[in-house]
């Protein structure tokens, strides 16, 4: 499996001559390609700060580093980059039995009495 690292610097090497051929209408073309509008590249990095609060740079950076990174989070004062949070645990398996009003919940079988068991919630499968 290829690392993170190794795959950037690939891109960081590969990236460079994408500018050297370009389509025409006359067919292949060589010399550099024209720039993207300046004007576009600033509607994408406002985009990504709008609706996920990082720039493009800090999405390209916490997935070389595979953290969470963030400026505006690091103009608060905060950390740059943190760990992602980890998973919640599963819940709890839940027993409900009938009684005389509403059902009854436990988190343990109750076996005792004439209660009948309505229903059983086991914890969720594990996700891969």
């Amino acid at each position: 499996m290829v690392s993170r690292v190794a795959s950037a610097a690939a891109l960081a090497l590969i990236l460079p001559l994408a500018g050297c051929f370009y389509m025409t209408r006359e067919g292949m073309a060589t010399g550099p390609a024209p720039l993207p509008d300046p004007y576009t590249i600033m509607h994408f990095e406002v985009l990504s700060l709008i609706n996920t609060h990082k720039t493009i740079g800090d999405h390209i950076w916490g997935w070389i580093t595979d953290k969470d990174c963030s400026s505006p989070r690091a103009e608060r004062g905060e950390a740059y980059c943190r760990d992602w949070p980890g998973r919640p645990p599963p819940p709890q398996p839940v027993y409900c039995y009938s009684t005389l009003a509403k059902p009854t919940c436990y988190a343990m079988p109750y076996n005792e009495g004439n209660d009948h068991l309505l229903g059983f919630v086991p914890p969720s499968a594990p996700l891969r």
